[in-house]
């Protein structure tokens, strides 16, 4: 069968596939290898990444002619997306099915909207994309959400996280990149170009913390018994495929969303015994150990993206972050002694912040020995145990924001602005960056989305800012 695998066109920028919003790679990527392995002809195609037209996707949509359209849709696009789902079901006859993280949150809601985008894939959309591909009876396909003939929207049962061993089966990502992708066209502040992302696991072996999404809603839930991970020598055969097929990388990001202290130590011991010389990135816990990291450094390692959130003991313990205080103060400093970059993600308005502990996070940010931050608004995603919260509490505002009693969704704003004012527009960050001239380039594309937000009157989302 013919697959067409498409993130539609919408507004620059904007990204529907990661969990920040940025021009990352993944999305639909590991799904297109499944189908190719099971020899179906997959064509995947980032219409956003690459600006294309809606004219010139409806043109490549008719001379692939595909008989499954599998579109990777968010909640902000979502009339976008149901559009170019329904203009590609009329010039093509293709079935159209939607897949992402925001299939969790409204799926019978979404799938009233239109008459011919009929079906949507929960969870780990990969298998069940492909048993719609094998043409497997839709009554029995997990995961899948769908309307029958009379146009009732039915609920399948959930389909279970794929298990380790399957991960291993998979054709690697980074040649479905090679072959389908241009990797040029991803940039991703912090990190150097070209880059490839890939995941040695799924899910988070911690998987707690109440506002984060994939664990929510990818994942089957939140808690640590959904982490599974891939051989290491797996993860080490792909490694040598991109030294060897995809030369031009300068950088390898792995995407687990937390690289637990002993993954990271099997991944580094298996680079350095294997003599593999390459520069990577992680996701990873402010709990790594001293050693862990200068381990980490020999393998290749420079960059740590670490959730710190906020310098409030009792507004980590409210979110579950399963770190204290000092603890992500010594992770700090035994980073920059193991040579390791970190770059901090702090959130202003999570459930107990109040103005003094938005100032005192800030005065405490300013004196980490860290590169770089993002400072971000709250985003409670439906299905999240933020969201339950706050909507329990009735501090859910009409618009899904955070609403407190004590600080109101427009304080929020203000204070997330000031924050960033006070992180970046300040002395020591400049000296910070003067004597870092490979961070100008990537501060210059930040900027153009910075500066815009935090001098705005108006309360402006902006899609670059949230997390």
């Amino acid at each position: 069968m013919n697959v067409l695998l498409l993130m539609p066109p919408f507004e620059p920028g904007f990204m529907r596939n990661a969990r920040w919003d940025g021009m990352t790679i993944s999305g639909s990527n590991y799904c297109t290898g499944l189908l190719e392995r099971e020899k179906h002809v997959a064509k995947l195609v980032d219409a956003q990444v690459d600006r294309l037209s809606q004219e010139d996707l409806y043109k490549l949509a008719q001379e692939f002619s595909p008989q499954l359209t599998v579109i990777y849709f968010s909640m902000k696009s979502l009339d976008n997306d149901l559009a170019v789902g329904e203009s590609i079901h009329d010039l093509t006859g293709s079935q159209v099915v939607l897949v992402g993280h925001a299939a969790t949150f409204d799926p019978l809601g979404v799938l009233s909207k239109s008459d011919k985008v009929t079906m949507l894939a929960k969870g780990e959309f990969d298998f069940t994309v492909l048993d719609l591909a094998n043409q497997v009876p839709n009554e029995e396909i997990r995961g899948l959400v769908w309307k029958d003939s009379q146009g009732k929207v039915r609920e399948n049962p959930p389909r279970e996280p794929i298990p380790a061993h399957e991960l291993d089966r998979y054709p690697f990502v980074t040649d479905v990149y090679r072959r389908h992708l241009n990797i040029d066209n991803y940039w991703l502040s912090g990190h150097r170009h070209p880059y490839v992302d890939l995941f040695t696991g799924r899910g988070c072996k911690w998987g707690l913390c109440t506002f984060c999404l994939w664990p929510h809603t990818m994942y089957g839930g939140p808690g640590p018994n959904k982490y599974r991970a891939r051989s290491i020598a797996n993860v080490i055969e792909e490694l040598r495929f991109i030294r060897e097929e995809l030369p031009q990388v300068k950088e390898v990001y792995f995407q687990d969303d937390a690289m637990p202290r002993e993954r990271a130590r099997e991944i580094s011991e298996a680079i350095l015994a294997n003599g593999l010389k390459l520069r990577w990135s992680c996701y990873s816990r402010a709990d790594l150990d001293l050693e862990t990291m200068k381990l980490m450094k020999r393998a290749g390692c420079y960059v740590l993206e670490v959730g710190f959130e906020s310098s409030n003991q009792q507004i980590l313990k409210n979110i579950k972050k399963g770190v204290t205080v000092k603890q992500m103060g010594e992770f700090a400093r035994n980073a920059r002694k193991a040579g390791l970059t970190v770059i901090g993600a702090f959130i202003t308005g999570l459930p107990g912040e109040t103005p003094e502990s938005v100032k005192a996070t800030m005065e405490w940010l300013t004196r980490l020995p860290i590169l770089r931050y993002t400072i971000t608004l709250p985003k409670p995603y439906p299905g999240t145990t933020l969201h339950d919260w706050l909507a329990e509490h009735n501090c859910l505002g009409d618009d899904g924001r955070p609403n407190y009693p004590n600080l109101p969704t427009e304080e929020i704003y203000r204070w997330n602005k000031w924050s960033l004012k006070r992180a970046y527009l300040n002395h020591r960050f400049f000296l910070k960056m003067l004597a870092r001239p490979s961070e100008w380039g990537r501060v210059a594309r930040s900027a153009r989305y910075f500066l815009p937000y935090v001098f705005s009157r108006e309360r402006k989302e902006h899609v670059d800012l949230e997390w």
